[in-house]
């Protein structure tokens, strides 16, 4: 039949789980095309393997008995039979897909063991143990199979959790290739062994639960979210920053902001909320700390998460945050496609919040766009490394004469037109150019714009730019050549994200150029834990 798990594996789990020396009843909450059950009703009935098998190589066999072959087979037919006669076992299966039921019941009746197995729709958090004793063994889902990974963790801790509280008396055994998933279930393990699904290693674990589990009381939340006493520091801490910045975040009129940046050392990720959304970006850990301590503490973050918001899992998104060089700084990271309209100021942007590692709009420089849109009236503007276009947007509503938007990705100028479409700004004073910035600043000395804002990357080795791109390293001689494109009483913000990064000033001050730093203007109330986030500076004509 239709079936993922292999019967040879089904077969495996339940000869090293110990059940067929003690076969007692069987559930499984997860039996998809019902593969482990029918190998278990199929050894407690005694039907040997493949005894519906119609023919076998060995019969072309120039040795082959067939008298005796016809003995040996009769024999294992009067044992079937004997067998499902006998068998006083039941054994239950459910799944909330139903059309894996409907291919389980078929699977069943072609094994001829269907009404030995009672086949349910059902959520396997919903199911009830049938017997005060039994065995459940099951395959549930697991990262190469389904889902985000915070719904996983919940679902694997809820299953813990159900589990010691309806089903003490009973062995579990359960068969996954994430051990961060399997851990969740923070039930301690009889036995760990390793199995092979395929080319994936996985681990198989049985738990003993005892009959005096007890049930804990939990507070109403929404529908699917569920307390969890993992971290409480961790969720503390959430909570206590939700109290601060919900109500400063509707007064600034914003609705995406930093909540948690690294607050407790321990839990070294950046949780930032988007509308209805939360993106978790995970830093790298420090070489000091082993890995398996760190896939720990994201796993209990990922666990504590959704009921300290209270939100649903499917909510939230993971990201792993390392330091990216060259063309990797803006990689795909997730197949899922989660998009929202966010508002700041006035201005709304299209995000993406699984596709790329950065959403489509950078939250540190949230003032520093608005300052170009309160600067931009009656002028000409200038975006260079313009991303998704949002200073570029800030602009346009603050009033500018044109504005002109330049990056290199078409991919990013494409959403920057988006952008523009969202906030109904169109027309001819608005102009998208998809350029090397570097090369389009040396080929456009003679053009002039009363603001320019240019955020460039710490590092970029595009195949698409004529040379490296290095901050530290080349900021002096960029910002020379840009100045001649600013107008006699016009003004350049300059920004970037080096964490160490030194203004050559003096290099500046000899090419005409005054220098201002403006980062205390420029910094978000979220980001006040983090003030190096990024560094911006102010440049004008020197005065004669």
């Amino acid at each position: 039949g239709e079936a993922p798990l292999k019967e040879n594996l089904a077969a495996n789990m339940l000869v090293r789980s110990g059940w067929q020396a003690n076969p007692i009843t069987v559930l499984d909450p997860f039996c998809g095309s019902g593969t482990v059950l029918i190998e278990a009703a199929l050894m407690a009935a005694d039907i040997a393997p493949g005894l519906k098998r119609e023919k076998f190589g060995f019969e072309n066999w120039q040795s082959h008995n067939k008298a005796m072959w016809q003995v040996i087979f009769d024999e294992a037919q009067a044992r079937a039979t004997l067998g499902k006669t006998r068998c006083k076992l039941k054994f239950y299966g459910s799944d909330i897909e139903p059309h894996l039921i409907s291919i389980a019941k078929r699977n069943a009746e072609n094994a001829g063991v269907a009404e030995l197995i009672e086949f349910s729709v059902s959520d396997a958090l919903d199911v009830t143990p049938p017997v005060s004793e039994g065995f459940l063994i099951s395959n549930p889902p697991y990262g190469e199979r389904l889902g985000n990974v915070t719904e996983l963790l919940q679902l694997y801790y809820q299953l813990g959790d159900k589990f010691k509280k309806e089903f003490g008396g009973w062995k579990i055994a359960m068969l996954c290739s994430d051990v961060e998933l399997i851990s969740s279930l923070k039930l301690k393990a009889d036995k760990q062994m390793k199995m092979f699904n395929g080319a994936l290693e996985c681990a198989f674990n049985i738990y003993t639960l005892h009959a005096n589990s007890t049930r804990r009381d939990v507070p109403e939340l929404p529908e699917g979210v569920d307390i969890i006493d993992i971290a409480p520091a961790f969720a503390n801490r959430i909570k206590k920053n939700v109290k601060q910045f919900e109500k400063w975040a509707k007064k600034e009129r914003i609705d995406s902001y930093r909540l948690y940046d690294a607050d407790l050392p321990e839990y070294n990720v950046a949780i930032d909320r988007y509308v209805d959304y939360v993106v978790i970006q995970e830093y790298s850990a420090p070489a000091t700390i082993p890995e398996a301590v760190t896939k720990r503490r994201i796993s209990d973050v990922l666990l504590a998460l959704p009921g300290a918001l209270g939100i649903h899992p499917d909510r939230i998104t993971l990201k792993t945050r390392e330091r990216q060089k060259g063309a990797n700084q803006y990689q795909k990271i997730d197949e899922r496609k989660v998009e929202v309209i966010t508002e700041e100021y006035g201005a709304k942007f299209k995000l993406n919040l699984t596709g790329y590692l950065d959403t489509g709009l950078f939250l540190d420089h949230r003032v520093t766009r608005k300052l170009v849109g309160d600067k931009a009236k009656g002028k000409n503007v200038l975006n260079l490394f313009a991303y998704t276009g949002s200073a570029s947007v800030h602009a346009a509503i603050g009033g500018a004469k044109s504005v002109t938007t330049i990056d290199m990705s078409n991919t990013y100028i494409s959403w920057a037109k988006e952008n523009f479409a969202l906030n109904g700004l169109s027309g001819a004073k608005y102009d998208f150019i998809q350029a090397d910035c570097l090369q389009w600043i040396k080929d456009n000395s003679q053009q002039k714009y009363e603001l320019i804002f240019i955020d460039p990357p710490t590092f970029s080795n595009s195949k698409r730019m004529e040379d490296s791109w290095d901050v530290q390293r080349d900021h002096a001689e960029m910002l020379g050549g840009l100045i001649k494109l600013l107008s006699p009483n016009g003004e350049l913000i300059f920004s970037n994200n080096k964490r160490k990064f030194k203004m050559d000033i003096e290099a500046l001050n000899q090419a005409g150029i005054d220098v201002t730093n403006i980062d205390h203007l420029c910094l978000p109330l979220d980001y006040k834990r983090n003030p190096h986030i990024h560094n911006v500076w102010l440049l004008t004509h020197a005065k004669k």
